[in-house]
């Protein structure tokens, strides 16, 4: 195996960071303008280089993600999520009632973080039930 078959697969093997979509319509072009950029002899992509892809296809990614439909999320993990605020806010009016009665007049501050978490868990809810 010469060095630009190495390089290459080296290459390749970062390039499948990238979305497969993204992927299969540019991943010759980026491949040619790596090897053009290429030293003499190079066997390995520089830390720049490959430091570059992976970011790029970080925010390649996160673009991807971002354009989805808002309610791509299928409904029962947004249900997951209205369950664990209600739990989260449960929890905390244990742990507040505890502070109470232990005399840390403070542990009603607690109170006001639960009703939020209440409150969001029934607005999550209302939206994804109504899809608002």
């Amino acid at each position: 195996m010469n060095g630009a078959t190495a390089l290459e697969r080296r290459y390749r093997r970062l390039l499948k960071c990238f979305p497969a979509r993204y992927r299969r319509e540019h991943e010759q072009e980026i491949l040619a303008v790596l090897m053009a950029g290429a030293k003499e002899g190079q066997r390995r992509p520089g830390l720049a280089d490959s430091a570059d892809l992976v970011i790029s296809a970080i925010f390649m990614r996160w673009r991807e993600l971002t354009r989805q439909p808002r309610w791509r999320w299928e409904r029962r993990r947004w249900r997951l999520i209205v369950r664990m605020r209600v739990a989260i806010g449960i929890w905390l009016l244990v742990v507040g009632g505890i502070l109470l009665s232990d005399g840390y007049w403070w542990g009603a501050l607690i109170f006001v973080a639960a009703a939020l978490h209440f409150y969001l868990a029934h607005r999550l809810r209302h939206t994804v039930t109504t899809g608002a």
